[in-house]
């Protein structure tokens, strides 16, 4: 069918327009941007959630898997460390933040196939 379209009574009408205006796609815009975001933080916090479960089990493991082993090896961790004088203090909380660095990067390693899905394009083309 060719681009002029015609009225019931033979006249030539010019083709209706269907585009939305510049709000609608800014709104559009910003409901995308707002549910990726959503998304993404939801995904950073499982994902650090997911890191601070791994040192537990850290810590349960040198416990042998129980409550006294692993409050033992908790509060020894903290009488040491009350106890060190501060540069030894600073280069353990060094360690602390690479251990925990690199933790968080093998658990978002683990968990990359969902973050790829998140940043996906995957609703398709605007309707109507």
């Amino acid at each position: 069918m060719n681009a002029i379209s015609h009225d019931g009574f033979g006249r030539s009408v010019a083709p209706r327009q269907t585009g939305h205006g510049w709000r609608h796609h800014l709104g559009r815009a910003v409901a995308d941007t707002s549910y990726v975001a959503l998304r993404l933080s939801g995904w950073l916090m499982m994902t650090a959630l997911a890191t601070l479960g791994v040192l537990v089990l850290f810590f349960m493991m040198i416990g042998d898997f129980t409550p006294i082993g692993f409050f033992s090896h908790v509060a020894n961790l903290g009488t040491r460390f009350v106890a060190a004088d501060e540069v030894r203090r600073s280069t353990f909380m060094g360690q602390v933040h690479v251990v925990g660095a690199i933790t968080f990067a093998l658990v978002a390693l683990a968990r990359g196939r969902l973050l790829l899905t998140i940043l996906a394009f995957t609703k398709g083309r605007p309707h109507g």
